[in-house]
């Protein structure tokens, strides 16, 4: 996105895509604690699902 003029922020395009990646797997790390759930459960039921969806 930064890339293409779209990111809101100027600067090194791959630090802060890293940074923005590491923020939004601990949120998401967070929330799962929150609500008691199993966030490597729930990555493997997703890609599970997924590849069966992509192998029909």
């Amino acid at each position: 996105m930064s890339q293409q003029g779209r990111w809101p922020k100027g600067g090194d395009t791959k630090d802060e895509l890293e940074h923005k990646l590491g923020e939004c797997i601990w949120w998401l790390t967070i929330l799962a604690n929150r609500m008691d759930l199993n966030i490597n459960d729930a990555l493997e039921k997703f890609l599970t699902k997924t590849e069966k969806l992509l192998s029909k």
